[in-house]
């Protein structure tokens, strides 16, 4: 009797341990910026808006990244940039490209990750054609 209390004792344990451990992986960074402009990311179009940005597995060897509205009604994941220094990063922000009347999310840099976003062939071509303005747009930390 006295071995089967002990078992189920070090059963409990072990689950809240396992619990304790799975929640502690995955928490998350997490940001919140203002976006007071319409952009794209890739082919998708975002109106201006509150946008939460989440470092979804810090553990991973690829990071991924979460953008989404702050309703949440639509979302974006993307895969981090590894080999950048990120702990140079004083502030976190967005980097917005402006490609003639609209703006294109081009990076993400924040301490804990850096997000690079590839142009598309269409605004590859518009910026050999003219400069190409950056709009930056500072996050703040959640956490």
């Amino acid at each position: 009797m006295n071995t089967t209390a002990i078992q189920i004792s070090s059963l409990i344990g072990l689950i809240v341990l396992n619990l304790m451990v799975v929640v502690s992986a995955n928490a998350q960074t997490q940001y919140r910026a203002h976006i007071p402009f319409d952009f794209t990311i890739g082919q998708k179009s975002y109106g201006a808006g509150y946008y939460l940005i989440d470092q979804l597995n810090t553990e991973a060897a690829l990071k991924s990244v979460a953008f989404r509205d702050a309703k949440g009604r639509r979302a974006h994941l993307m895969i981090a940039t590894l080999g950048e220094d990120n702990l140079k990063v004083g502030t976190a922000t967005l980097a917005f490209s402006l490609y003639e009347s609209q703006y294109s999310l081009s990076v993400i840099r924040t301490p804990s990750f850096t997000v690079k976003l590839p142009k598309s062939k269409a605004k590859e071509t518009l910026a050999l054609d003219q400069p190409v303005h950056l709009k930056l747009v500072a996050l703040t930390n959640k956490n």
